[in-house]
């Protein structure tokens, strides 16, 4: 981590292979940043294949076509320049390059038959340019199924990256909606992890840190993007929660946004910002122990004599204001679900992502998921 960081990419990749198989988003093509990331990989004696079909919810389909592009030209390093679909992307591509088969056959699925990796992937380096998925900390790749409208999850200690590269400086240019969206997403993972069943002592640690650097910079990085500072604050919490999660996994809010997003094809921040005021409140009063420390950093003007159960009724209240704050205004309805859709995207839920649902302090039932998110509507 550091600012200036990403000029090491070339020599890093250099150590690993001759030829990389570069990932990344869309909007890098053309940029002043992929023209430097490609001088400095060539400069350092690294050929490059290039591929950038990639979509804010991955498809299958694509990470599939990019493997076997990276086998015909026999590719042996993978980087990923972006934000979370480019490097889950990237993390699929280096596993499947050297299990075989198919992504979605990796994919974790309630009932189904799973293949499970038997070997790391091609060496990966990773570039995250947003703070927000954790993914280059994680054990994870979320893909995409449009033609089953199911996202699903990739979980295998061989899918972590060998190197993440984080530089703030790459991150200034971020615009203000998508810092605030996926700084909610590093929330998420920071706080979900905190009051996951399997937490342990040093994940809630990191978990949080990680609350406490969103707390102090999110508003900066949202308001004034050049601030490096805030920007290295928010990459820091990105990376701390994604370590959280790799060990006490995510809860409720996960379970239910992922899905959306495969039916919506909603951003996956937004997903997540758009239920949680609506789970905590629902989750109450389990947890509340945790839910209250969490209340007090995010709103350090709690009085401290309030009760755990006074702090954690208030989360809610704090973080509807912090939407505020961030102007960010969101809902199931919203992002495009329909009332006729809502039991099929309970039934995605326990399908998809039973673990984080398992892995919530309060038990859920499908009737459960159902009232949620008529609630999230």
């Amino acid at each position: 981590m550091g600012e200036g960081r990403l000029s090491e990419l070339g020599a890093l990749a250099k150590a690993s292979g001759e030829k990389a198989f570069l990932v990344y988003d869309p909007f890098l093509k053309g940029s002043e940043t992929l023209e430097k990331i490609i001088a400095n990989l060539k400069n350092n004696g690294v050929a490059v294949i290039e591929f950038n079909d990639i979509s804010p919810n991955p498809r299958n389909t694509s990470i599939d076509a990019g493997t076997e592009l990276c086998l015909k030209e026999k590719c042996d390093v993978v980087v990923a320049i972006g934000g979370g679909s480019a490097i889950d992307s990237a993390k699929a591509n280096a596993l499947v390059a050297t299990n075989g088969g198919e992504c979605w056959e990796y994919t974790e699925r309630a009932g189904e038959e799973v293949t499970r990796p038997t070997k790391r992937g091609l060496p990966l380096i990773v570039v995250p340019t947003t703070a927000g998925t954790g993914t280059e900390a994680t054990s994870f790749a979320v893909v995409n199924n449009p033609a089953e409208k199911r996202k699903c999850t990739i979980i295998t200690p061989y899918i972590y990256p060998d190197i993440a590269l984080v530089d703030p400086l790459i991150m200034t240019t971020i615009p203000s909606m998508i810092t605030a969206l996926t700084g909610l997403d590093t929330f998420a993972h920071a706080l979900e992890s905190y009051i996951s069943v399997n937490a342990t002592p040093i994940s809630e640690m990191l978990s949080l840190y990680s609350i406490e650097l969103f707390a102090k910079s999110i508003r900066k990085a949202v308001n004034e993007g050049e601030n490096v500072e805030a920007r290295d604050q928010m990459a820091l919490a990105c990376g701390l929660g994604g370590a959280a999660i790799g060990t006490a996994g995510v809860t409720l809010p996960h379970a239910l946004g992922q899905p959306l997003g495969a039916l919506t094809d909603a951003p996956h921040g937004g997903t997540l910002a758009a239920c949680f005021p609506q789970i905590i409140e629902w989750t109450l009063p389990y947890a509340e122990d945790k839910l209250s420390k969490v209340a007090g950093i995010l709103d350090p003007s709690l009085d401290r004599d309030l009760s755990d159960t006074e702090k954690s009724s208030q989360l809610p209240r704090i973080l509807r204001e912090l939407y505020q704050d961030l102007h960010v205004d969101v809902s199931f309805g919203k992002y495009g679900l329909k009332e006729s859709e809502i039991e099929a995207l309970a039934d995605l839920c326990f399908v998809g992502f039973l673990q984080d649902i398992k892995a919530h302090p309060k038990p859920v039932t499908r009737e459960d998921v159902i009232y949620l998110i008529n609630k999230c509507m």
